[in-house]
């Protein structure tokens, strides 16, 4: 089952490359923060910017270190379905599932998201989540392919950032017990959870992981008093990761807690120094640093 906390982790680079130590440092110390998973490789892992190579590299070290103390997926984000299977063929013994975001760019249609999805589905025996996020890729996963999706034998759960949250609620009931529903939008966590959703795969869980813990263990545990305290606590730091383009506003704080350079990849760059005052005074108000 997908539930709790999952982080999206970054990529540190160090002179234009992986920094592997910066990785493995940083792998240990999130998978020991309580978070039940982490994604390697999605988009906060600035995953257009690696090689296939790369990619495979960081899947292989996240595996060692997790090993089984948290779930590990492999991100996926690619619009040739071919590619897709390629990958997920190459590094599928090294994940628990494999998080695939619909075909971007090219605005598939309904018929076309079918056909991809399954390709997928049929590649692995591991578990495919399937991520919706129209904002990105320009075409949404309707509720009638949805459901088609949901019967494949390892569709096993969405990462949704459509803004309904209703879907939530209303297409939950629509398909398998054991499908499992999380939002990938950390400004709207709290709602959906209270709204139906399993999880949360948080960029926020990156800079705050123990915070992010324990706001959804108060909600499991009828903790309504705690919970409310930590969503506002947590508010402005949600805000301020996206207030530039992510994952840039991440980097910069994990690069003050001494995790990893602040470096990125064309054409992503390091925040302004107007938001860097902002992170520093949140995070010391917040006592991260």
């Amino acid at each position: 089952m997908l539930n709790g906390y999952i982080a999206a982790i970054i990529t540190p680079f160090k002179s234009g490359k992986i920094d592997v130590d910066a990785f493995e440092r940083y792998v240990n110390y999130i998978s020991n923060s309580g978070i039940s998973g982490i994604v390697v490789c999605g988009s906060t892992g600035e995953s257009l910017s690696l090689s296939s190579e790369e990619k495979a590299e960081l899947i292989k070290i996240a595996s060692s270190i997790c090993d089984g103390k948290i779930k590990l997926i492999g991100g996926i984000i690619d619009s040739v379905t071919d590619n897709c299977v390629e990958f997920i063929r190459k590094t599928e013994k090294y994940v628990d599932s494999f998080l695939c975001i619909c075909p971007f760019y090219v605005k598939p249609s309904q018929r076309q998201i079918y056909d991809h999805f399954k390709k997928l589905n049929d590649s692995t025996s591991r578990g495919i989540i399937l991520y919706n996020n129209p904002g990105r890729v320009g075409a949404s996963i309707g509720l009638d392919i949805f459901k088609k999706l949901c019967d494949l034998k390892n569709i096993v759960g969405v990462k949704e950032c459509a803004s309904e949250l209703s879907r939530f609620t209303l297409w939950r009931s629509e398909v398998k017990e054991n499908f499992d529903f999380l939002t990938g939008n950390d400004d709207v966590a709290a709602a959906a959870l209270a709204m139906g959703a399993s999880g949360v795969i948080s960029v926020t869980a990156n800079v705050a992981p123990n915070f992010c813990v324990d706001m959804y263990n108060a909600f499991k545990r009828n903790n309504f008093e705690k919970f409310a305290i930590l969503r506002d606590m947590l508010a402005p730091l949600h805000e301020l990761m996206f207030a530039e383009p992510n994952p840039a506003p991440a980097k910069y704080a994990l690069s003050k807690l001494g995790f990893l350079e602040e470096e990125l990849r064309a054409p992503l760059s390091p925040i302004s120094s107007e938001l860097r005052k902002k992170i520093d005074d949140l995070m010391e108000k917040l006592e991260i640093i």
